[in-house]
């Protein structure tokens, strides 16, 4: 819907047909950015995972050349040369792991957690608020069913004024929680930009830094 950018908070008291049917949207919307940023997490956990195993593996690889000059080749003749060399190697290899483990900590801090952060807090609790939500609704829609078939029959003041007090207090739960519900709705917006730029710009930036500072004196 175009143009359309919040929900009215100031019309949650009304609770009118077309406030409920412009919260479908921005439900479905919720949805759809859930499911996006699911798939989003899943890649730069790719990433992350990746940047690991690279990690590790070079790590490993330095340690064996490292330990070729320990190994007794029943062919392997004078080995003085290229143990030397792999040594060598090793060392370079050594300083690229290091680079590497670098670049693993900086994605975990840059990309990872700020993606996380909005899958665990910002979505979560949105999924809460909604159960709030509901529920309160539910509360209120049963109040006002009791309310309705006392109007019908006869009941002593006591009776009346509980029901009357549990209408009362059912809408003022419903508008607190609706107007809660609505408000992080309309903050959901705004931060799933920032949710989607940050850990892009911190995979970016682990890069760059990668390239220009840490790994400066191998290039």
């Amino acid at each position: 819907m175009p143009g359309i950018d919040k929900l009215p908070i100031e019309e949650t008291l009304e609770d009118s047909p077309q406030t409920r049917s412009l919260l479908g949207v921005f439900e479905e919307d919720t949805a759809a950015i859930s499911s996006y940023f699911s798939q989003l997490f899943k890649a730069m956990q790719r990433i992350y995972d990746a940047q690991n195993e690279l990690s590790a593996a070079t790590h490993l690889t330095s340690k064996l050349l490292k330990d070729y000059e320990k190994q007794r080749f029943p062919l392997g003749g004078d080995d003085e040369v290229m143990s030397s060399t792999l040594q060598q190697f090793a060392k370079v290899i050594d300083e690229l792991s290091s680079c590497h483990a670098v670049l693993s900590t900086q994605l975990a801090d840059a990309m990872m957690f700020p993606i996380t952060q909005f899958q665990e807090r910002d979505l979560r609790e949105i999924v809460i608020l909604k159960e709030v939500f509901q529920i309160s609704s539910d509360d209120h829609d049963a109040a006002i069913n009791r309310y309705s078939r006392l109007s019908k029959r006869k009941e002593n003041e006591k009776v009346k004024n509980e029901v009357m007090e549990d209408v009362y207090t059912s809408r003022k739960k419903q508008h607190e929680t609706t107007m809660h519900y609505f408000a992080s709705l309309n903050m959901l917006q705004y931060k799933k930009k920032i949710a989607l730029l940050e850990p892009l710009l911190g995979y970016m930036q682990a890069q760059v830094i990668r390239h220009e500072s840490q790994c400066k004196d191998l290039y």
